[in-house]
């Protein structure tokens, strides 16, 4: 198979170091200015940089530019018949999403969007422990995710990032959507929810640094989910409270626990809390879903949702 990368930063290169390791990937086209992001990766001769994407020919499409970007060069692509994995988030607006629902449903093609976070063994061992009620009736959850800016990326000036830049899609609330996304995967659509977003620190920033969304669903469940780009102990994690006891998942403290009565169970297990692997799980099951013609686990209507989420609305 013939695959195509669009942006090279720390995302491209990730996706096309997995590339690499895969059999059936025969040749690999980078599109992106920046040429030094290559050195290091041993690929084989199965690497080549591009200047255009007008004539491109590939069976697939990874699209890790900067997140404005993504929708428009979606549009681009989907229109060559091309199916596409999109870096979440799918982009910084809802504006053209309908216009590429369109297209790929004309074209035919298979649109994933990379919320990598689903693909966490944590993750399904959460929401197969909630399927089976182990806490009761869900009453309330606090979904939390928090790390200083500045320290995302030490080998660059954070001011640089695109982070930074409202206008590039930055802003905590874009960065961390897997928190949404996951909050979906857990418990389903929340029927209406409202957001608040600010600039609360003195980064030097043009972007939202603070969000908070409060979600309700039809059983008066309701789920807190706060992110920010401002704690230097840096914490992701998700609390569940229901009538018969609590659920606790820590994703940096590698460690989940649940609390019924005066029973305890901790998991720790490492596996479970593999990210690195998420990425490349993510990876084969999109080429897979295109290969074998079947809807994938994240849909275009996932991201699209996902965007919803972050502004006051109902369902």
């Amino acid at each position: 198979m013939k695959a195509l990368v669009v942006g090279c930063g720390a995302s491209g290169r990730r996706h096309i170091s997995n590339l690499l390791q895969l059999k059936n990937i025969g040749s690999i086209s980078v599109y992106t200015e920046n040429k030094e992001c290559l050195k290091g990766l041993k690929g084989d001769g199965k690497i080549n940089t591009i200047n255009a994407l007008d004539n491109i020919e590939a069976d697939f499409a990874i699209i890790a530019n900067e997140t404005y970007r993504h929708i428009d060069t979606a549009l681009s692509l989907a229109a060559k018949g091309m199916d596409l994995f999109i870096e979440k988030p799918l982009s910084y607006n809802q504006d053209k999403a309908d216009e590429l629902k369109e297209i790929a449903k004309k074209k035919k093609i298979k649109i994933f969007v990379g919320y990598n976070l689903r693909y966490l063994g944590a993750m399904k061992y959460v929401k197969d422990r909630l399927s089976e009620k182990i806490i009761g009736d869900l009453y309330f959850a606090k979904i939390e995710v928090g790390q200083f800016l500045p320290l995302w990326r030490p080998d660059r000036d954070y001011r640089d990032s695109y982070s930074a830049s409202k206008a590039k899609g930055g802003g905590v609330a874009l960065d961390l959507s897997h928190e949404i996304d996951y909050m979906r995967y857990l418990f389903g659509d929340p029927c209406n929810w409202k957001v608040l977003k600010a600039r609360a620190s003195k980064l030097e920033i043009d972007s939202d640094d603070v969000f908070e969304g409060i979600y309700r669903y039809d059983n008066n469940f309701i789920c807190n989910v706060h992110m920010d780009y401002l704690q230097k102990d840096k914490k992701r994690e998700i609390r569940i409270v229901g009538s018969e006891g609590m659920l606790h998942c820590d994703l940096i403290g590698k460690s989940i626990r649940i609390i019924k009565g005066d029973k305890e169970i901790v998991m720790n297990d490492r596996d479970m809390f593999d990210i690195d692997r998420t990425y490349m799980d993510e990876l084969k099951h999109f080429i897979g879903a295109a290969e074998r013609d079947i809807i994938p686990d994240i849909t275009l209507d996932d991201g699209i949702k996902a965007l919803e989420l972050l502004e006051d609305g109902k369902r």
